[in-house]
């Protein structure tokens, strides 16, 4: 009896409150017809139009930068040669206890290049001195290949961030110059990108992440220590690799040592100018500037300031498609 009164009671009180959620509804449905009635006369307002045809080569510019970010590699997994579960997938891994004692809460993981089944010691370490292990449990040795390796996903990832970078700025300033109502930007912001004609590339990078897990045997207790390998984790792991070389002078080590600082370094010291057709940030502040080796590491160059230079992004493609 008690339960039919609660049920007759939750039916009242539902059907007493349905009237005040028509209404809301409704409300916001016409605040949405409204805002999309304003949305349309604004982007076939000839104000719009007439605007839009004053930023057609900010937009083809911004359009050519994030043309040329799609060129760019996004690969950062290193290669290891450690082959450590290399065959793991040629066998079955079964759990034959008692159906009824609860197992495999937790399960490791052997079948992955970027996860490492670990003591729970080693996952602590790992957290307290991650470039360390890394290197020592992910096959990345103190050889001269890796060093070169490590500086190829670093070149990449910093010519990717900064191209990213470079778009986000370029956005933001087509943005404040078109300067559209305050709505449109909070509600429709891709579609003004879009009816700009501004190409928005996929500003996300999959950073590539080692893991090391400890499962306990039972499998009720699972810990990990994550490692995302981005350009910070790239040059450090090349700066404590390249001090346990022993021939540290030679080209492919020096190149390993490139950094960020030294790139900034590099460009201060150009002024922030193109090398080649002398074209500068003082003239085009969101020109988007790369270093360059001029001799290339493959004959000989180093990483070295005397053969570092500052190029703007065309030039620096089109010497690269000319090698």
């Amino acid at each position: 009896m008690i339960n039919i009164l609660i049920a007759l009671l939750f039916i009242g009180i539902v059907i007493a409150a349905l009237p005040i959620a028509i209404a809301i509804l409704s409300i916001y449905g016409l605040y949405r017809l409204i805002r999309y009635i304003r949305k349309e006369r604004y982007f076939n307002s000839p104000d719009f139009l007439a605007q839009k045809e004053q930023i057609i080569e900010t937009v083809s510019a911004h359009n050519e930068v994030a043309q040329y970010a799609k060129e760019i590699s996004t690969n950062n997994q290193f290669v290891s040669t450690d082959n450590t579960g290399e065959y793991a997938h040629l066998a079955k891994f079964e759990n034959t206890s008692d159906h009824n004692y609860k197992r495999n809460r937790n399960v490791k993981t052997y079948d992955s290049d970027y996860i490492r089944p670990s003591s729970l010691q080693i996952v602590r370490k790992a957290s307290e001195q991650p470039i360390k292990y890394l290197c020592k449990y992910f096959g990345i040795s103190a050889t001269e290949e890796n060093l070169k390796q490590l500086e190829s996903i670093g070149e990449n990832l910093s010519r990717l961030e900064n191209a990213i970078k470079n778009l986000q700025d370029r956005e933001t300033r087509i943005t404040e110059e078109f300067n559209p109502p305050e709505f449109i930007i909070e509600h429709y912001r891709d579609e003004l990108m879009e009816r700009l004609d501004v190409e928005v590339p996929n500003s996300d990078i999959d950073y590539t992440e080692y893991i090391f897990e400890y499962v306990s045997n039972g499998g009720n207790s699972s810990q990990r220590t994550t490692i995302e390998f981005n350009l910070e984790t790239v040059e450090a792991a090349s700066k404590y690799i390249s001090s346990k070389i022993k021939y540290k002078k030679s080209a492919k080590a020096q190149r390993a040592l490139m950094t960020n600082k030294l790139r900034r370094t590099i460009k201060e010291r150009d002024n922030y100018t193109c090398q080649i057709c002398g074209a500068s940030t003082y003239e085009q502040d969101l020109l988007l500037l790369e270093i360059d080796h001029i001799i290339p590491v493959s004959k000989g160059g180093m990483s070295t300031p005397d053969n570092l230079q500052t190029l703007c992004w065309k030039c620096n493609r089109q010497k690269s498609d000319k090698m």
